[in-house]
């Protein structure tokens, strides 16, 4: 067990897990929270850079989900593909009492 990826405790993603969730949106359009999956994804992405697999090592990433977490970071920390727009952050859910 490696908690050198865990950053400043329970919810606060380090840079290394903000740079891990915005890579693996963009390279394989995998969502990833900044709880546990982002977190375990830099991880992964710190063993690789660091040459600890060999070439012939099959290595598995299990994401258990947590894709609902997505922007609840400030939006600040937040990559910018999980930020609300301004047009989503004030439309009503779909089937939503439109005024009384």
């Amino acid at each position: 067990m490696d908690d050198g990826y865990v950053g400043q405790g329970y919810g606060v993603p380090a840079a290394s897990t903000l740079e891990a969730i915005s890579m693996t949106a963009r390279a394989e359009g995998i969502l990833l929270d900044p709880v546990y999956s982002g977190k375990g994804m830099a991880g992964l992405i710190g063993l690789l850079r660091q040459g600890f697999f060999k070439p012939t090592d099959n290595v598995l990433f299990l994401h258990t989900g947590g894709s609902s977490a997505r922007g609840t970071t400030s939006a600040a920390s937040s990559p910018r593909w999980c930020r609300p727009s301004a047009a989503t952050a004030t439309r009503p859910p779909s089937g939503a009492a439109q005024g009384t």
